[in-house]
């Protein structure tokens, strides 16, 4: 009996320092992160020679994305490039952007660490949005745009049969320009304060 209880505390005790390890090593990933982010210009302000035909420099990593919006529009949204030129692509304002709620896709992930998401009016002439980095989530942004809102309760919405958020009283208006933005798991990287958004109205030569 003496035995199988020792064997239970070394079994504890083990499982424990696996935790404190993982934690560990999650805090310093996150920490070397936002290191490098606090540390980085703006995408404005990043000088570069050649930019694209539509004011943008590709990094390893950047992806591209079509969105889709209410009014037949389609914008293409650039994740995490490298440099987007001043003189092509504008700051979204921030009284366009707005915090919805947080929740996910109802796995055990969004259970235990739900994201945040913000919803933001594009301006009506946009046809691009990019995007800077995370700095607190080993990850980037998701962007789609708002097909079906249905109310399941008091302060509990669900966006395109996916999507489950717990909200605040009142609901913001939705318009045919909104998109509803991923910004992860830490509110740290709030959309517009923290993570950057920018809005082109120019034709751009991107696939």
């Amino acid at each position: 009996m003496k035995v199988h209880r020792l064997l239970l505390i070394f079994i504890l005790f083990c499982l424990t320092l696996i935790c404190v390890i993982a934690f560990a090593n999650f805090q310093t990933a996150n920490n070397k992160r936002s290191t490098l982010c606090h540390t980085t210009k703006l995408l404005t302000q990043i000088e570069v020679k050649n930019y694209d035909a539509s004011g943008v420099k590709l990094r390893d990593g950047t992806f591209i994305r079509k969105v889709s919006l209410d009014n037949n529009r389609k914008l293409k949204v650039i994740i995490f490039p490298r440099a987007i030129s001043p003189q092509t692509w504008l700051k979204i304002p921030q009284s366009s952007i707005q915090y919805i709620g947080k929740g996910g896709d109802d796995g055990w992930e969004e259970w235990l660490r739900p994201d945040y998401f913000y919803l933001l009016e594009v301006p009506p002439k946009a046809t691009g949005l990019a995007f800077g980095r995370l700095c607190y989530r080993n990850g980037d942004v998701e962007v789609q745009a708002i097909k079906k809102l249905k109310k399941i309760s008091s302060g509990k919405i669900n966006i395109n049969d996916k999507i489950n958020l717990s909200t605040e009283e009142p609901l913001p208006n939705i318009n045919p320009y909104s998109v509803i933005v991923n910004t992860g798991s830490n509110h740290r990287d709030a959309l517009g304060a923290q993570t950057e958004v920018y809005f082109t109205t120019q034709d751009l030569k991107l696939n």
